[in-house]
């Protein structure tokens, strides 16, 4: 079994290294992004919502001048509880060198890479984790710009899911920082920063601001998805005001 599995790792990486998938993982690719693509009913309470709060670790910020993710981590909030029986981390092959700095900073060790999944093989199982989930990430436009451009590239798909941005969040909130760093806001609310750096760590963290700002929102009044899209288009349209 285990020369089998790495068989297939072997052409999985052949095959992304030509610039294409086999037809059969574009396909399933296509059909998970469709059924995760399912509306979640506008008028969904927040606290009814189930969110995936996740992380990615990568080899520097910009995916267009090579940069590969090294790691993907992800965890469940349903009933503004974090689920902590129900995780997504898996270490992904690179396909390139992995800067000092960067093993220094999330501990991962380059022995620890060697043999794992690339990119596409992580994906279809992490697809399948998310569902139709609302994607929660502190600046998730940096995670869906490595995982996005891809899909579009061997798939011309992309992850179609309703996201929430903890960052916006943060801001709409007014939340008395200096900046809206994931250690900022950390502090302000006393969580301690645990595996900070790591994919599953960070997860982790957000998710527990997620909780605080769903609190924050009922406290507000603003109890439905449709009530959260309304609030955040607002702060948007009238700008950030700035706390300090």
């Amino acid at each position: 079994m285990e020369k089998l599995i790495d068989k297939a790792k072997k052409l999985l990486r052949q095959q992304e290294a030509k610039n294409g998938l086999p037809p059969f993982m574009v396909a399933q690719i296509k059909e998970i992004i469709a059924e995760n693509s399912k509306l979640v009913p506008p008028s969904t309470l927040l606290e009814d919502v189930r969110y995936v709060v996740m992380d990615l670790e990568t080899t520097g910020f910009n995916h267009a001048r090579g940069d590969e993710i090294i790691a993907v981590g992800a965890v469940i909030v349903e009933g503004c509880e974090i689920k902590g029986d129900k995780s997504f981390h898996q270490l992904v092959y690179p396909c390139r060198q992995v800067p000092e700095n960067v093993l220094k900073l999330t501990g991962i060790q380059r022995e620890m890479l060697v043999g794992r999944l690339s990119f596409f093989g992580v994906l279809i199982e992490f697809l399948d984790f998310i569902g139709n989930s609302v994607i929660v990430g502190h600046n998730i436009s940096f995670d869906l710009g490595f995982i996005n451009p891809r899909l579009k590239k061997f798939c011309r798909s992309k992850i179609k899911n309703k996201t929430l941005d903890t960052i916006a969040m943060a801001e709409a909130l007014h939340i008395p920082v200096k900046s809206y760093s994931l250690d900022n806001l950390l502090a302000f609310y006393g969580i301690e920063p645990g595996e900070r750096h790591t994919a599953i760590g960070d997860a982790l963290l957000t998710a527990q601001l997620l909780v605080h700002f769903i609190v924050a929102l009922k406290e507000r009044n603003i109890r439905t998805l449709t009530g959260l899209n309304h609030f955040l288009r607002q702060h948007a349209n009238l700008g950030d005001e700035k706390i300090f």
